[in-house]
């Protein structure tokens, strides 16, 4: 509800709920003056000054109870006294503007000084939670809060594992620096070769460990494709295992017809595997390519790492030998 002074025009927002009879005292919070308004907060009349001399009666119980707002801004207050009787007036807060809801209730000061049992725990709690975010942002987080140090190790970008190992003193590094390599160009064949072409080939070595002493095994798998017009065959294949930085580390030439399973690579004995492979025609003992046809090809070395994707390793594949057949 808004009440206006009649001596001021200022405007008040008043709560209905603190008017409990037709009638009720107010005092403008600006400037001072008294005035009685009624439930809808129209102004009622002036309320005559006290005779001079004699006490003032205290209201019946039949009139309306007197409200005295707050102040608008904050003054020095006496702690409130504790009513003696259910007759005493209540205060109610005039000091907001039209466009404010509620009137301002003054916290008593025992609530005050209990906020401020609250302030070494948040203090404990500020101290804790930087000391938790900064072991965080080292990757020194012990125990079960490990996995948060990782998640702030992925999104300051370096690997999941938290904290890199230091090299001792004197010790060489545990891995060179990162170095740019320009690869060099695939290999060509030769000009008579230039029919044959390896029409895909993929490698995969996880998982297959030779039983019979080859140790890990890297199996490199493909087709050659005869795109001439005259029957092409033997046909020989040189495969080159290189590093990160492209350089040759390992070699194996073989003649196409031989297909390996998974298998196979694992149960059988090295030495069978090699005598197809050094074998013209392969396993299958197909000779001759015709035209347009395909045949299949595996290069098999034996006794690699087992870390070949993270070395970044690769391979080459060429060509070096198909007579055309009379």
């Amino acid at each position: 509800m808004v009440v206006v002074c009649p001596e001021c025009s200022t405007k008040f927002s008043l709560d209905e709920s603190r008017i409990s009879g037709p009638t009720a005292k107010v005092r403008c919070s600006r400037c001072r003056h008294v005035f009685q308004i009624s439930r809808e907060g129209q102004v009622v009349a002036p309320v005559p000054a006290p005779p001079l001399g004699k006490p003032p009666e205290a209201p019946p119980r039949e009139e309306a109870q007197e409200v005295v707002p707050f102040p608008a801004r904050p003054e020095a207050m006496e702690p409130p006294l504790a009513p003696a009787r259910e007759a005493a007036p209540e205060e109610a807060a005039l000091s907001q503007p039209a466009a404010a809801a509620e009137a301002q209730v003054e916290t008593p000061p025992s609530q005050k000084r209990r906020h401020w049992l609250w302030l070494p725990a948040l203090l404990l709690a500020v101290v804790v939670c930087a000391g938790l975010g900064w072991r965080a942002w080292q990757g020194d987080l012990p125990g079960p809060l490990k996995p948060l140090a990782n998640l702030v190790q992925r999104l300051k970008g370096k690997p999941g594992s938290a904290k890199q190992p230091t090299t001792p003193a004197g010790s060489e590094a545990s891995a060179p620096a990162a170095t740019v390599v320009t690869p060099p160009p695939p290999p060509v064949p030769a000009a008579d070769l230039a029919d044959l072409g390896v029409d895909w080939a993929q490698a995969h070595y996880q998982g297959l460990v030779n039983d019979k002493g080859g140790g890990q095994v890297l199996l490199i798998q493909g087709e050659v494709i005869n795109k001439g017009r005259s029957p092409r065959g033997p046909i020989r294949l040189k495969a080159t295992l290189t590093d990160a930085q492209h350089r040759p580390l390992r070699e194996e030439t073989v003649y196409a017809g031989t297909s390996l399973t998974d298998n196979e690579a694992k149960t059988l004995p090295p030495e069978e595997i090699k005598g197809w492979l050094a074998q013209p025609g392969g396993r299958s003992q197909q000779r001759l390519l015709k035209p347009g046809a395909r045949e299949p090809f595996s290069v098999v070395f034996f006794g690699v790492p087992n870390n070949l994707a993270e070395t970044q390793s690769g391979f080459q594949l060429l060509v070096v030998e198909g007579p055309v057949a009379n």
